[in-house]
């Protein structure tokens, strides 16, 4: 049996059959959860339902936490799930994805109920996040493919989650450690080894007698040299290794300067001279994409909430802020620009993934997106002429890259969408709108 509906009613029935029940939940006329007991009773209710399922179902009381706290904490899982994940909405799954940054199961170290009924309740939103939303919901999707591929083995829930996971790949061996420096040029060998079984007393005080008489002077060094050899130490070598480390450090001391300056080049050439990055407009990384689903933001009444269709696996959730400019059905199916590597920003409690590209007058009375000439391929990227580079991996908002580029993206006079002159390019001809000497944004 595989099941394809969802909600609670799923995730009711999902418990059912995990604990072995017999009893079979349904839905009442309004659409709640509901069974009826062995003793002919009825229970209403998510929470209610599946908390009665697992204590009729003998070995399976742990579902429901094996100590009063834990216990304590399935149940306000349950409260938690049976109120704020109908309907499920990214800010309820993001702090689902939070709490199991740290954890593997809901509560404790094993599966529960809470898991059991929250897996149920999540299906339809897992299954079906953008390829976008990935790594934004890493953990409370890491915990999902653990249950589905332990509680939910016999498949359920269809269709199944399947996720790209990296392949674990060993880190390089350490490098050999650095061969250990020469000696000295000029320094003194060391004493021969016999010289260290020789009396050294007798050396001593052959060296000494003459430095103890009165008026005697202080041997020449090379006298010294031999009382010092009959102590194991170098004699020449003393000063001349203290001046040879003062030299080798000022010299090392140089070869940094230089080394910091030469880096220092192509760092400023990079930032165009100053300590900030030179902005252009191959950072971003422009595609064109579909709008497959478009609906009214639930929370707002200026914004659209759209799925568009960028060639990848799935497609992007993307809010715009186009609900006042242009009407609902001419949105549908229409073929746009999506910036696509923006930080995903929540607007409104709900994420959105990316930025339609439009065109917009400079008093912002008209503002709709920017026409992309038939026949591009869908998930193509823009080009501008004289602009080469790959797109960074993400825009950082700290940097300010589209604050800096927005007053070099412009329409010209005949409504042509440009970056510093030069137009925004796709395989089929450039942009275009219907707004001519505005902005692009």
């Amino acid at each position: 049996m595989v099941q394809e509906e969802s909600g609670p009613l799923a995730a009711a029935r999902f418990v059912a059959r995990y604990v072995g029940s017999s009893e079979q939940p349904t839905a009442s006329t309004s659409g709640q959860v509901q069974l009826q007991a062995g003793n002919g009773a009825v229970v209403s209710g998510l929470a209610t339902v599946c908390t009665h399922l697992v204590r009729q179902s003998p070995g399976k009381q742990d579902l429901l936490g094996s100590t009063a706290e834990l216990q304590a904490q399935v149940t306000e899982w349950l409260t938690w799930a049976t109120v704020e994940l109908t309907p499920l909405m990214d800010d309820k799954l993001l702090k689902l994805n939070q709490h199991l940054a740290s954890c593997s199961y809901l509560v404790g170290g094993s599966t529960t109920l809470a898991d059991l009924v929250i897996f149920g309740l999540v299906h339809p939103a897992v299954i079906s996040f953008p390829a976008a939303q990935t790594l934004h919901f890493c953990n409370l999707l890491r915990w999902y493919d653990l249950l589905q591929n332990t509680a939910d083995s016999s498949g359920f829930f269809q269709p199944r989650l399947s996720l790209s996971k990296p392949r674990y790949v060993a880190p390089p061996p350490p490098p050999p450690p650095a061969p250990k420096a020469a000696p000295a040029a000029g320094a003194a060998p060391a004493a021969p080894a016999a010289s260290k079984g020789a009396p050294a007393e007798d050396g001593k005080g052959a060296a000494a007698a003459p430095a103890k008489e009165k008026g005697a002077k202080p041997a020449p060094a090379a006298a010294a040299a031999p009382a010092a050899a009959a102590d194991g130490k170098p004699a020449a070598a003393a000063p001349a290794k203290k001046d040879g480390g003062k030299e080798a450090k000022s010299a090392g001391k140089e070869a940094k300067k230089d080394g910091a300056a030469a880096a220092a080049v192509p760092a400023a050439a990079k930032a165009g001279g100053g300590g900030e990055e030179e902005a252009t407009i191959d950072m971003l990384d422009c595609r064109v994409g579909r709008i497959v689903k478009v609906d009214k933001h639930p929370n707002a009444d200026a914004l659209y909430l759209e799925e568009i269709d960028l060639g990848e696996e799935k497609p992007r959730q993307v809010i715009s802020g186009l609900r006042n400019f242009v009407p609902l059905e001419q949105m549908q199916n229409r073929v746009v620009v999506v910036v696509c590597n923006l930080k995903p920003a929540k607007m409104r409690d709900v994420m959105s993934y990316g930025m339609v590209l439009c065109a917009s007058d400079e008093s912002h009375a008209k503002v709709e997106p920017v026409i992309v000439p038939e026949g591009v391929p869908i998930g193509e990227r823009l080009t501008v002429e004289g602009y080469a580079g790959s797109p960074v991996e993400e825009i950082n908002p700290k940097k300010k890259i589209l604050e800096r580029l927005f007053p070099d993206m412009k329409t010209d006079e005949a409504g042509v969408p440009v970056y510093k002159g030069k137009p925004f390019m796709t395989s089929k001809g450039p942009l275009s709108s219907s707004v001519p000497s505005g902005w692009v944004k």
